[in-house]
């Protein structure tokens, strides 16, 4: 979720909560009119097989071109992480392992790879004026290729895993390229209303000389699907976040909580999900400013104009409060006042998409990113642009 990464401190526990529905069922001649007809809260065919029935309505809904209730519809059996951000290709994704299910084949997998390049460039701020005022402006070259796996051992159980791995180099020889590895894994059961699931995640990121800065995480999800349009999930993780010894006071546990509601509108060819994040960070290495309490909010939107085009945008804001003081020195380096440090951060991205074959896809992006600070070195900005080519397979 934005600024923070994956890690794992322990053990824990999530609420169970209770909510109610509006469902959907099959019906014997047809999956077209499976999704149109409504049924009351907990229907025997969902209660008795819910993988069947959901994989079932996806498909149905996939037909008639409502791309986004198709994905809520999938997403009660399978979670596939590094999913492109069109709905048309995330429904056609989980539908092809639909497909594998009903077939009688209980694995399934998807997989990616993706080349591109753009333009990166650092703005003006505080830090950078101090700094000597010379911020950076490279072109880079992109790569990322990944995939998943699911598979299904009865008719409420699903087990997913990915992984995918994302390349940058930089035109600056004297810049590090950028190299990143993530990896997911999760048990999901799926329910007549929703999902809930627990799973593992975590990231192995290059930076530079010293190493690798390592990421490990334990989540737990709840999802209740309220209707055909509608869904509220709760998560929870625990993880920690290691950085290697030649980068002192950075390593940190992390505890972060989220709460989200996606819904699906224009008859299922757009999607908005909204979501809170709250959590605390514990300076496990002596961080001259301290733990952290944190919170903060963003958004996800997604609209297909048709079968091949789509657009997407995305964003954030999170506010950070550290507890440590920090000393403002004078030109002698004797301590003249004292401070706390405090952060917004803030990210806002999107671009179009363009299937122009099957499994072939152009995107061009646009990223911005800022960080505002009361510290002198915790400010940043940068804009980046891009196009991607991406083959699905």
């Amino acid at each position: 979720m934005g600024a923070n990464q994956y890690g794992v401190v322990g053990a824990w526990v999530s609420a169970v909560l209770v909510g109610g529905s509006l469902m959907l069922t099959p019906m014997p001649n047809g999956a077209a009119q499976a999704a149109e007809t409504p049924l009351p809260p907990q229907s025997d065919a969902a209660e008795a097989d819910p993988i069947a029935t959901h994989l079932e309505r996806g498909q149905a809904y996939l037909v008639k071109g409502e791309y986004a209730r198709a994905v809520l519809e999938f997403e009660q059996v399978l979670r596939f992480d590094n999913l492109p951000p069109d709905l048309h290709e995330q429904a056609e994704i989980y539908a092809r392992a639909a497909r594998d299910y009903q077939a009688g084949r209980r694995l399934s997998g998807f997989g990616y790879a993706e080349t591109g390049g753009g333009y990166y460039r650092e703005n003006v701020t505080r830090s950078t004026n101090a700094a000597g005022g010379d911020p950076a402006r490279d072109w880079f070259w992109k790569a990322r290729a990944g995939g998943g796996l699911s598979y299904i051992p009865n008719n409420d159980v699903s087990i997913e895993g990915g992984l995918d791995y994302r390349f940058r180099y930089y035109d600056d020889p004297e810049r590090r390229d950028d190299s990143d590895l993530r990896w997911n894994g999760r048990v999901t059961q799926s329910l007549a209303n929703g999902s809930q699931a627990i799973g593992v995640r975590g990231r192995a990121s290059y930076r530079g000389h010293p190493g690798y800065r390592q990421d490990y995480g334990i989540f737990v999800n709840r999802a209740f699907d309220l209707n055909e349009d509608n869904r509220i999930s709760l998560e929870a993780e625990l993880r920690t976040r290691q950085y290697p010894s030649d980068l002192p006071g950075r390593s940190r546990d992390i505890g972060e909580v989220w709460a989200s509601w996606t819904r699906s509108f224009l008859d299922g060819r757009a999607s908005l999900t909204l979501t809170l994040n709250g959590g605390q960070e514990w300076a496990t290495d002596d961080r001259p400013a301290g733990d952290n309490t944190f919170f903060g909010l963003g958004f996800d939107w997604g609209m297909d104009f048709n079968a091949k085009t789509g657009m997407f945008l995305f964003g954030l804001w999170q506010h950070d409060a550290y507890d440590a003081d920090l000393y403002t020195l004078d030109e002698t380096d004797l301590p003249v006042g004292a401070y706390t440090r405090s952060d917004d951060i803030y990210e806002l991205g999107g671009g179009l998409t363009y299937a122009f074959a099957p499994g072939w896809s152009l995107r061009p992006e646009v990223l911005y990113l800022r960080d505002e600070s009361n510290s002198l070195w915790g400010n940043y900005s940068s804009t980046e642009v891009w196009l991607m080519l991406r083959k699905s397979f």
